[in-house]
């Protein structure tokens, strides 16, 4: 069985990501597939990568100052800022530049600017792809590939779990960054799974009650298809 992760758009809040993933990974949850929109790209391609803990460091090192020199203003190129700077910075920390290379399987969704649907990056230029994926339309230049001219996924597809499942994940994490957490009144861990006892889910560690959970949950509603790909 096969767990995958969507990480969402949420601009700055997206750095939170880091944290999700290192929680999973403290609980014992394995992370075999990684899909990312925006930020959740960025993050997402540095997790698959095995850089994550270079991104953190990064991150947490910015200054008010920082910020500002990172911010490269633009002119008639669609945004107001080119984002050069930033990622090639990004490109210091990730030297992979193929998906080929990443040790997890990873996929980040753009937005194609002439069609209106979104694109699925899975191969080929990682860089490019998450550049693409985190143009956000007004503020990051687009980025052209292939003729067309593509920005932000989060346009059409915030939260890539279509991807996710495409690229084989039999469970999806969500992490929904425009989710208003405080709706959220079910505890999964409180839910008794299927036909074990209270005796033996007690007994189970929480994470692996989490996954039971969640197995409990796709065998009940089945996986539904991916959205079409658009090569």
């Amino acid at each position: 069985m096969k767990i995958g992760l969507a990480l969402g758009s949420g601009a700055a809040r997206g750095w939170s990501h880091i944290g999700v993933i290192k929680a999973l990974k403290q609980t014992g949850i394995d992370i075999d597939i990684v899909a990312g929109c925006s930020i959740g790209s960025l993050v997402g391609a540095a997790y698959a990568c095995n850089k994550l803990s270079a991104l953190e460091q990064w991150v947490c090192s910015f200054r008010y100052w920082d910020v500002l020199r990172l911010m490269d203003v633009s002119w008639g190129r669609g945004g107001l800022l080119r984002g050069e700077r930033v990622f090639n910075h990004y490109r210091d920390i990730m030297p992979v530049t193929d998906f080929d290379h990443c040790s997890r399987r990873f996929g980040a969704v753009a937005t194609n600017l002439s069609t209106g649907r979104e694109l699925w990056f899975t191969e080929g230029d990682l860089h490019l792809a998450v550049r693409a994926s985190c143009s956000m339309p007004g503020l990051m230049s687009p980025v052209e590939h292939n003729g067309y001219w593509l920005v932000d996924g989060a346009v059409v597809n915030p939260v890539p779990v279509s991807l996710t499942r495409a690229l084989g994940a039999d469970i999806v994490i969500a992490v929904d960054l425009q989710h208003d957490a405080h709706l959220m009144q079910q505890d999964l861990l409180s839910v008794n799974v299927g036909n074990i006892n209270e005796e033996s889910d007690d007994a189970l560690p929480w994470h692996k009650r989490l996954k039971e959970r969640f197995s409990s949950l796709t065998s009940r509603r089945g996986v539904s298809s991916p959205g079409a790909m658009e090569s």
